[in-house]
């Protein structure tokens, strides 16, 4: 069994994964053992790949390195995979001048193999991004789809945006965090191809998505499983009508 010291200085760090608050000074005081246990407990997760220790002016910021090496040792529970997935969700912002990465995020155990696809499909969406419409750009924000096919392209960021950070104490970057995933692209693929309406489209467009899952799939995991519920939640409206 894991020791639940840290298994408690895990779930912390990844809570508090945008903040620059995860300290060995404040680790100590949050979890109520002393300074010399925590920073050997933090050592020992460092030497496992799990979190890394960063030299933060006088003081030492322990983040989250790698969320499937946590979940794999035993030391994260599969929700922070799937649900919780959110706490290191991209954030294209600054807090006392240091970037709040995708790292962490892009750790989650999504388990794929190589497909011809991959390729084909990233060529085209750089080729195409000046000519999709509107309603691509804002489906592409869904959470949900963004969760399907995490991926790295990025568009400016927007006024909403820019405001919410500012109201949490970040300094906005000039990007929006990532978000035209495969789906999105796919989608209109399919419409500009087909010439159907965007119902039928989006309804073909999840076929060919589960289709594309199921070839790619590597192994079992919270994540693939959570993929799986999303992908049943799309289905529901307007599929099953």
């Amino acid at each position: 069994m894991q020791n639940q010291l840290e298994k408690r200085i895990v779930e912390i760090v990844v809570t508090h994964h945008h903040d620059n608050d995860t300290t060995l000074r404040n680790l100590s005081k949050i979890t109520g053992a002393p300074y010399s246990t925590v920073r050997r407990a933090v050592y020992r997760l460092e030497r496992e790949g799990v979190v890394r220790v960063r030299k933060l002016q006088n003081e030492y910021l322990v983040k989250i390195r790698n969320m499937a090496r946590a979940w794999e040792l035993g030391y994260l529970p599969s929700v922070y995979l799937t649900y919780g997935s959110g706490h290191v969700a991209p954030i294209v912002a600054y807090r006392n001048g240091f970037y709040l990465s995708d790292e962490a995020y892009i750790s989650l155990p999504f388990k794929i193999k190589k497909h011809e696809a991959l390729d084909v499909v990233l060529d085209l969406e750089m080729k195409s991004r000046e000519v999709m419409e509107d309603a691509i750009s804002y489906m592409g924000e869904w959470p949900r789809f963004t969760a399907l096919f995490y991926r790295t392209t990025l568009q400016p960021a927007v006024d909403i945006f820019v405001q919410w950070a500012r109201r949490n104490g970040l300094e906005p970057g000039d990007w929006m965090p990532p978000a035209y995933g495969f789906f999105a692209f796919l989608l209109y693929v399919v419409r500009k191809l087909t010439g159907l309406e965007w119902k039928d489209a989006y309804c073909k467009a999840l076929e060919l998505v589960a289709s594309y899952i199921s070839e790619t799939k590597a192994g079992d995991s919270p994540t693939e499983e959570f993929v799986q519920k999303i992908l049943a939640e799309m289905e529901k409206w307007p599929c099953t009508k």
